[in-house]
């Protein structure tokens, strides 16, 4: 994983400074996955405000393989690791 300190998060003009916010808190979160356990419904909650910022699967895509690159984290495989999972608590690690 890349020092998130060097990281740049794809972010897209024309979102709301709110927007930006509540998208770079769900990229923290993705990250905090890899490194510990996180509450699961508090991601899977982050995941749907996520969402509704960026509802188009292509944007998606392309913010996941931007994200990826910068971090070496998935956002797609973070997801789908949450929601196979049924504890409180989770912590991806592949």
């Amino acid at each position: 994983m890349v020092n998130k300190e060097n990281a740049n998060y794809p972010l897209l003009e024309e979102w709301t400074i709110a927007e930006i916010i509540q998208v770079t808190e769900f990229y923290r979160l993705v990250e905090e996955l890899y490194q510990k356990k996180v509450d699961r419904q508090f991601f899977l909650d982050k995941y749907q405000t996520y969402l509704k910022i960026v509802p188009a699967k292509a944007t998606q895509k392309q913010l996941d393989h931007q994200f990826e690159n910068e971090t070496g984290c998935s956002i797609y495989r973070a997801v789908k690791f949450v929601m196979a999972q049924r504890q409180a608590k989770v912590h991806f690690n592949e």
